[in-house]
């Protein structure tokens, strides 16, 4: 593993093209690629497909020719009460090699939604957010294109060599939050349902109801439909509404920082500048310290 810490805050250079089957240039791709966009690069060399999910079964039930596992729990860790948190470096780069992952990689990930945007959070983290894309409507929207499926799991891989280059500025910690919760420039969501949000639902892990002074209620699933992200117009009227602005800066949390990925995805296909509060919820409401309010206003 090479590792290189950043002091600058250049993030997110734009990707170089790649080359066609035809030997022509296409654009790079974004971070969402459709299935008929991996159906064209399937082979390609240097590309990593994975299934993301919380267990292996869905992997094992069926999954896109070629496509690896990683299961959650690889990529997360229990911090004391803290439940779903960063793992150190070290590790994460420890599986993402195992995976074949290296300076060269493309990476496409798809699965289950939750997982898959945390690990997309993860590679963003380490410096991969160039080269990771999302496929959009997962393992459905590849059968309706008619690509290849299969239960044989893929074979071992050349271990991957990787330089990691940390982005700590995409982490919010407790007191980063509290001192910017009431910052003009910087918009709080809370990624849960209005029940959890409000304060009407008990939530395991979460020793206060309600929800962080300063935050705007943006619900998750409102931002899918079908499989699949809402287009640009829609995220970004869903975005707004909660009171992210262009030149604002996001944060987001949940109940651990799972739901909040998703938000933290959204909010990067929408270009903003974007923080995640892995601690979220499990960690403000168990510090009598931090203040908490009930009721659907900020």
């Amino acid at each position: 593993m090479h590792l290189l810490l950043l002091a600058g805050m250049t993030l997110f250079p734009a990707p170089a093209p790649v080359q066609d089957r035809c030997g022509e240039r296409e654009p790079a791709p974004g971070l969402l690629v459709s299935a008929e966009w991996l159906k064209r690069h399937h082979g390609d060399d240097g590309l990593v497909l994975l299934q993301v999910e919380r267990s292996r079964a869905p992997y094992d039930s069926g999954h896109v020719a070629g496509a690896r596992f990683i299961a959650m729990g690889d990529f997360t860790t229990r911090r004391g009460n803290l439940l779903t948190e960063l793992p150190p470096v070290e590790h994460l780069d420890s599986v993402l090699e195992s995976l074949g992952i290296g300076d060269r990689s493309r990476v496409v990930l798809y699965g289950e939604i939750l997982p898959v945007t945390r690990l997309f959070f993860t590679l963003d983290y380490l410096g991969l957010d160039a080269r990771v894309s999302v496929l959009d409507g997962g393992l459905t929207a590849w059968r309706t294109a008619g690509g290849s499926v299969t239960t044989v799991p893929a074979p071992e891989s050349a271990r991957g060599t990787l330089t990691l280059h940390p982005h700590a500025e995409l982490l919010a910690d407790w007191t980063w939050v509290n001192a910017h919760r009431q910052d003009p420039g910087v918009s709080l969501l809370d990624a849960r349902s209005p029940d959890e949000f409000e304060g009407k639902l008990t939530e395991d892990g979460v020793a206060r109801p309600g929800h962080i002074p300063g935050a705007a209620n943006l619900d998750w699933t409102t931002t899918v439909t079908g499989g699949h992200f809402r287009g640009v117009a829609e995220l970004k009227q869903l975005f707004t509404a909660a009171g992210a602005t262009p030149g604002k800066e996001v944060v987001t949390y949940c109940r651990v920082g799972t739901r909040a990925s998703e938000l933290y995805f959204a909010a990067r296909l929408l270009g903003f500048r974007v923080r995640l509060y892995d601690g979220s919820m499990n960690e403000w409401a168990a510090r009598t310290d931090l203040p908490m309010t009930l009721g659907p206003k900020p």
